[in-house]
């Protein structure tokens, strides 16, 4: 079971417009942790909450919460209202190290937590480059891992059927079905590559624009988020505006001074 909370107390409240949304969802992850109802928090992270994310790992402690995802803005449905206050590049990554601050600290006090950040896969690579600095004994391990992942999942091995039965690409594209289960099997709708958007997202890294292509992290992150590179740019392959990685990080300055190098 996954209980949404965007801040603690009243922050919480103000933001669900309902007095009391806190403790009735307080109340409802406890009912679960105590039935034996494994039971996880979500927290979408913005600008109007990012102060809370430490809070958040309090509660986790505090309540005895064994799991938390902690998405990142996707521009999609009354997301995209919210366009205007999503984190900063700098801010995006200041949270993630809290993140992996504070799971390491969960570890290495014997405290069971299952940790994930949702929604930007240049999580990955900032998780490795993290490990590569700290524990560079684990890295080929851990971009292994990354690998096996393979990034974004949207129309692979991540879809929606929605209440109605539509099929979308994920639970972000209520905008755009593939068809119906009640029409077509699932089976037959998802492996069928005649509509452009289901083969683009199977097979998209030769579609993708931007700095996409040569990231030297394409292979573990594979584009970012397709929805959200829509709605900033118009253009379902275009650039995942919610990627903060630097181009050095990513291989392309060095490329470029590469290059420059040669011409002289």
């Amino acid at each position: 079971m996954g209980v949404s909370l965007d801040g603690i107390g009243a922050a919480h409240d103000r933001f669900r417009g309902t007095l009391g949304a806190f403790d009735k969802a307080m109340r409802g992850i406890r009912n679960c942790r105590d039935a034996g109802v494994r039971v996880g928090l979500r927290f979408t992270i913005t600008k109007l909450n990012q102060m809370y994310l430490n809070d958040m790992f309090d509660l986790i402690e505090q309540e005895n919460i064994p799991r938390c995802c902690v998405y990142h803005l996707a521009y999609a449905g009354r997301g995209s209202k919210l366009m205007k206050h999503d984190l900063t590049h700098e801010e995006s990554r200041k949270a993630v190290t809290l993140i992996f601050d504070r799971s390491l600290d969960f570890f290495r006090r014997g405290l069971d937590k299952e940790i994930l950040t949702v929604d930007n896969h240049a999580d990955g690579p900032f998780l490795y480059m993290r490990v590569l600095q700290d524990q560079p004994e684990r890295a080929d391990e851990v971009l292994q891992l990354l690998r096996w992942n393979g990034g974004n999942a949207t129309g692979i091995a991540v879809s929606c059927v929605d209440n109605l039965g539509n099929v979308h690409a994920d639970q972000f594209w209520q905008h755009y079905s593939f068809g119906n289960v009640r029409e077509r099997k699932f089976g037959d709708i998802w492996t069928d590559r005649s509509d452009p958007l289901m083969a683009g997202l199977k097979d998209r890294k030769s579609l993708l624009k931007g700095r996409c292509p040569e990231c030297r992290f394409l292979d573990i992150c594979n584009g970012n988020l397709r929805v959200r590179a829509e709605a900033a740019t118009g253009d379902v392959w275009g650039q995942d505006p919610a990627c903060y990685l630097t181009d050095e990080e990513i291989g392309l300055k060095s490329k470029a001074s590469a290059a420059g190098a040669a011409k002289s």
